[in-house]
């Protein structure tokens, strides 16, 4: 047989298969594979139903012919500029090393001692874990929260006492919220709701990459289950709850199932925890900090006052009244909740106290069960959920007689592993959809993750919000072929309370997305190094000095001067021009050139010395913390003066350079 290996990015263990006769793919896991015995998703379905169908030839290598097209005019490109960093690192080789041999610079590096590997430790960027010296302040700014993800995403986690104020202070704010959160989403704007995520950060990342950071005019919705089986579950978590306490009023949290103790204790969450929190250095207090924070999660957000976001399902007696005054944080999943099953109940150790309470309130707590773990059904009416082992099993007329009773046109839930990410279990635009983030799902099955967009009320698909294109697309450019499973489930539906729509993405996507986003890097850093060269091709260009340039010329002159080649520019029209371009026939160049400019003015004149700066603050930086005292920096600077002379004069005051970006020497 031929054998095809395809590297997943769930840890631990790839995913092998074979072709046998007849083309059939036969999968099977390698040895190092752990167990996934898991009674909270149904058996994936066979690798091979789960890919989508073919695009029609015809449409299919038309699309493959552009994409490769585009590929290899940026790949010509970006494989020049990668000949250029080459060249400059060889650059600045030679001057570490004619720095060290004048004594100018120390590049010895202290020990660090390690703590050995427990016993099945996760951890995504290898072992030990890394901790950045950065300093987490609270209240939390813009600034601080974009660091902290910057340095979750190299894989440096905070310092513990950082994680516990930031905790606290999660737990203080979810604690004064009511159990149903309210949304008008703003006209003009659209709210995204993301669904499981279970802690796979790259599709955290990847959604933020398309949508943009949250902000007031981009809220978003992240209906639970946080945590759990990923990799990296802490970051998503303190992700999260950073972007929550920054916009209170824009990022809202949902609790899922697996955000209850005796769940996450099983699957995975404590176990990470523990192993980049080491409980004998403290980190226990880090689990519990987690836990009591996601008692307090509100349990659904009501948008546009006719769309009820929460994790899991409804039942037949529940109201959203009812969901609205129970107290939350007495709920857990116990043996009372069994439904007569007899399958052994989740019960972590710290809940048995409280179970006998939990009991003689089951009823009353029944509501908020239903919210994180029911499921819809093909049949009519309620079923106990056997499978899961708690929780229900809800047909269609009851969905439609809880949207009835309670005033509302639609549930949106997750929950389940659905293979296109998204899916209307009863029918296109009909009560209750499914939407589900984690792609590639713990790395076991070949599903796609999505995210929902729901535009303010009355608001049409048409509208730029609502847009499924990646924000650096040209306007006017065309979607890609939706495959005929997202067509025949309504990827897009249109109510009175907003538009709605459905976008799919997988894993592959990561990495065709980061080459995109090295091009971008590239392109800008570019256009801020040859901003005087462009505004004197732009300015010859334009014979009436009329400070605007047709949108052809003006990206010949672009290509021009930056020698980049011609299918490379068109596809980033929109990220270079920004969205205030609107598709104008011209370009105001002034304008374009003023949206590339250094945050501190004043530093232009280091500019040229980036690169070398950074390096010598690199290896300097012995713990490879991402910090260095302000000596350090003071004699990596005065190294870059004592090298570069008189260009580089602003090196010679490191004092005036640190107080330039408001920091103190």
């Amino acid at each position: 047989p031929t054998y095809i290996r395809k590297a997943m990015r769930g840890q631990p263990g790839e995913l092998d298969s074979y072709r046998g006769e007849g083309g059939t793919v036969y999968p099977f896991y390698t040895a190092n594979e752990q167990s996934f015995d898991d009674d909270d998703t149904p058996p994936p379905t066979p690798m091979w139903s789960n890919l989508p169908p073919p695009a029609p030839p015809e449409t299919a290598s038309r699309w493959k012919a552009v994409r490769k097209q585009i590929s290899v005019a940026g790949r010509f490109w970006s494989a020049g500029q990668d000949r250029a960093e080459e060249a400059a690192v060889s650059t600045l080789s030679e001057l570490l090393q004619g720095l060290v041999a004048q004594g100018a610079l120390s590049l010895e590096r202290r020990l660090v001692e390690h703590r050995d590997t427990p016993p099945g430790a996760v951890w995504p960027h290898g072992w030990p874990p890394r901790y950045t010296q950065r300093v987490l302040q609270l209240p939390l700014t813009e600034a601080s929260v974009l660091d902290l993800v910057a340095d979750l995403s190299a894989g440096a986690l905070p310092p513990l006492q950082y994680v516990a104020g930031l905790l606290h202070a999660a737990k203080a704010s979810l604690a004064q919220l009511p159990n149903v959160l309210r949304h008008d989403v703003p006209t003009g704007c659209a709210v995204t709701v993301v669904g499981d995520l279970h802690g796979q950060f790259g599709d955290l990342l990847h959604v933020l990459r398309c949508r943009g950071f949250p902000s007031p005019t981009r809220p978003f919705v992240f209906n639970g289950d946080f945590v759990d089986r990923g990799p990296a579950s802490v970051e998503v978590a303190l992700t999260l709850f950073a972007f929550q306490l920054l916009l209170p009023n824009s990022v809202f949290l949902n609790r899922g199932n697996h955000e209850e103790r005796s769940v996450h204790a099983l699957y995975g969450f404590q176990r990470e925890c523990n192993a980049k929190y080491a409980p004998d250095a403290g980190g226990a207090a880090a689990y519990e900090l987690f836990s009591e924070a996601f008692e307090h999660l509100p349990l659904a957000t009501l948008l546009n006052g006719k769309v009820l976001v929460l994790h899991g399902g409804v039942d037949d007696e529940m109201t959203l009244e009812q969901l609205e005054r129970l107290p939350r944080k007495e709920y857990a999943v116990n043996q009372a909740n069994l439904l007569g099953t007899g399958r052994p109940g989740l019960v972590h150790p710290h809940m048995r106290a409280r179970l006998a309470e939990i009991a003689a309130r089951e009823k009353e707590l029944r509501p908020i069960n239903s919210a994180l773990w029911n499921d819809p059904c093909a049949e009519p009416g309620v079923y106990p959920n056997r499978y899961r082992g708690t929780g229900l099993l809800f047909g269609a007329d009851v969905a439609a007689g809880f949207l009835e009773r309670s005033g509302l046109g639609l549930i949106l839930r997750s929950h389940e592993q659905v293979p296109e990410g998204f899916h209307w279990p009863y029918g296109p635009g009909r009560h209750l959809a499914t939407v589900f983030s984690a792609s590639n799902y713990a790395g076991k099955t070949l599903n796609k993750g999505a995210y929902a967009l729901l535009g303010a009320t009355g608001s049409r698909l048409s509208d730029p919000a609502l847009s499924p294109l990646p924000l650096d697309a040209a306007p006017g450019a065309a979607a890609p072929a939706a495959s005929p499973a997202a067509e025949e489930e309504g990827a897009t539906a249109e109510h009175p309370f907003g538009g709605l729509r459905f976008v799919s993405f997988d894993a592959d996507e990561l990495p065709r997305l980061r080459v995109s986003q090295r091009r971008h890097q590239l392109v800008a850093s570019a256009v801020l190094a040859q901003r005087d060269e462009l505004l004197a091709a732009y300015q010859a260009a334009d014979r009436g000095a009329t400070g605007e340039l047709p949108v052809g010329m003006w990206e010949e002159e672009t290509r021009r001067v930056l020698r980049t080649p011609p299918m490379l520019l068109p596809p980033m029209r929109c990220f270079l021009l920004g969205r205030d371009w609107g598709g104008s026939p011209t370009v105001r160049y002034q304008a374009f050139l003023g949206r590339f400019r250094l945050a501190v003015p004043q530093l232009a004149p280091l500019l040229p010395y980036r690169d070398y700066l950074v390096l010598l603050l690199a290896n300097l930086d012995a713990k490879r913390s991402g910090a260095v005292s302000s000596r350090q920096f003071a004699a990596a600077c005065k190294a870059l003066h004592s090298q570069f002379g008189a260009a580089a004069a602003l090196c010679a005051k490191p004092e005036e350079v640190l107080a330039a970006m408001g920091m103190a020497a």
